[in-house]
């Protein structure tokens, strides 16, 4: 007996094909991204994601809301990083400037802190689009956005337990938001490692490889491709997302 031309494009799910005509619920999304990637993205197939990129954005903002304790202190070791380095290399640049400058920046980094997620969701979503053109998976721009939106779950659970952190343990002596994080960059120190190592650490987050892995699972099921082709894919968005630690 020959083996049909698309044996391989089966999902792991055996009930993922009936599932992509499951009118889609929200809730059962959000539970069952976690144990059941498959049936979530063949049910979100046609795409749709502004609700959940909302609730995503909403709670993630919720999270950083609480912890806001340890932010300042953050923002003020990174601040007085950089502009130490940069007094360093230009003798015209004066404490006086750099204290002018302080508030304004802390402004722009919180609300850019607040704002990042969405953002990164959908600039995230266009790099799996051309890399899904690449690989011949058929993704329309929606379907890549839907993916990287339901892929990002795992991450608010991140948020969830940075938050924690933040309320149930003494971070009076964290100096870099990395401190926080699920990565090896935990371990390391911000002002005595190599900047680029530094980066490149922190992308190894235990939640950023679980979202690459939901990423080729979205690709493979959405896009139509065999589950190699979407791991291949997510790699390779996983290693677009290293490259700006290079240049640190």
């Amino acid at each position: 007996m020959t083996t049909p031309p698309d044996a391989d494009r089966v999902s792991y799910e055996p009930n993922v094909a009936a599932a992509a005509t499951d009118k889609p619920s929200l809730v059962e999304d959000f539970i069952e991204i976690f144990y059941a990637p498959s049936r979530v993205f063949a049910r979100r197939q046609r795409g749709g994601f502004g609700i959940p990129l909302l609730i995503i954005t909403l709670l993630t903002a919720l999270f950083m809301f609480a912890s806001r304790s340890v932010f300042s202190q953050i923002f003020d070791a990174e601040f007085s990083r950089r502009t130490a380095k940069a007094m360093a290399e230009n003798p015209r640049v004066t404490q006086e400037m750099v204290d002018r400058m302080r508030p304004m920046q802390e402004m722009i980094a919180q609300v850019f802190a607040y704002l990042i997620t969405p953002i990164l969701i959908l600039v995230v979503a266009l790099v799996v689009w051309l890399v899904a053109k690449a690989i011949k998976a058929k993704l329309s721009y929606t379907q890549s956005a839907t993916i990287t939106t339901f892929a990002w779950i795992p991450r608010v659970v991140s948020s969830l337990l940075g938050a924690a952190q933040v309320l149930l343990m003494d971070t009076t002596n964290v100096t870099s938001p990395y401190a926080l994080s699920f990565s090896p960059a935990r371990f390391m120190s911000p002002d005595t490692t190599n900047p680029k190592l530094y980066g490149i650490a922190a992308s190894f987050d235990v939640f950023a490889i679980w979202y690459t892995i939901l990423l080729g699972i979205g690709i493979a099921v959405i896009g139509r491709v065999p589950r190699s082709k979407g791991y291949l894919a997510a790699a390779i968005v996983f290693i677009v997302g290293i490259i700006p630690s290079l240049f640190a």
